[in-house]
């Protein structure tokens, strides 16, 4: 007789889906080391893991026709109304209320990020949810449409960021030329300044009996 695959998985049979997928990466990353055992103990290993992809899988299907028959599909539907209506926080509660948080959890709670703007966390989701359901192509798709917007973002943040860059250095080089350039108009008063200067101390000079410059 085939074991109940919760008790493969050693969860209970009310564990969520993401439950299930932690503790199925747990259970198989522990004996996949295991399996280099020498002896009885790594072929047990290698046992356990053929059993783990099943018990998995097994555990998965059960959680989906569960939630069908307890109506959390037509929950599904409320929660996509209100997304369509705008209403947050209404969908936000309702995916709260729902007990067993399956890849479809995720993808409408990933869907509620993203309205409100959380990319960082609509990511995550997204993810969880492919974790769960890999070969998923509407959880694929979102996922990738998702990693091109952030992408193309992120892409135009860095062309923005550098022309700021290249016209802050364009200003400042203006701005050190004109302080910092030959000022001829300074010049060119210093030299008269100097010249009335001089003309004011021979006239003092021939005043007092002297005469500083014989020319004049």
């Amino acid at each position: 007789m085939r074991e109940d695959p919760f008790v493969t998985l050693r969860i209970s049979k009310g564990a969520t889906q993401s439950e299930i997928y932690d503790a199925y990466k747990a259970l198989r990353n522990r004996y996949e080391e295991e399996r280099f055992m020498e002896g009885e103990a790594g072929a047990d290993a290698a046992r356990m893991l053929q059993q783990l992809d099943l018990a998995y899988a097994e555990a998965i299907e059960y959680n989906h026709d569960t939630a069908t028959v307890i109506g959390e599909g037509n929950a599904y539907e409320e929660i996509k109304k209100s997304i369509s209506d705008k209403n947050l926080d209404r969908a936000q509660t309702l995916l709260d209320n729902i007990t067993r948080r399956d890849a479809e959890w995720h993808y409408y709670q990933s869907i509620v990020f993203y309205e409100r703007s959380w990319f960082a966390e609509c990511k995550k989701q997204l993810q969880i949810a492919l974790e769960i359901e890999p070969n998923n192509e509407k959880y694929k798709k979102s996922l990738a449409n998702l990693e091109t917007k952030l992408n193309k973002e992120n892409q135009q943040a860095n062309t923005n960021q550098q022309r700021q860059y290249e016209q802050s250095n364009q200003t400042y080089g203006n701005g050190s030329a004109r302080s910092y350039g030959p000022n001829t108009r300074s010049a060119d008063g210093g030299c008269c300044n100097v010249c009335s200067g001089l003309l004011c101390a021979d006239c003092c000079c021939e005043c007092m009996g002297g005469d500083l410059i014989r020319c004049c």
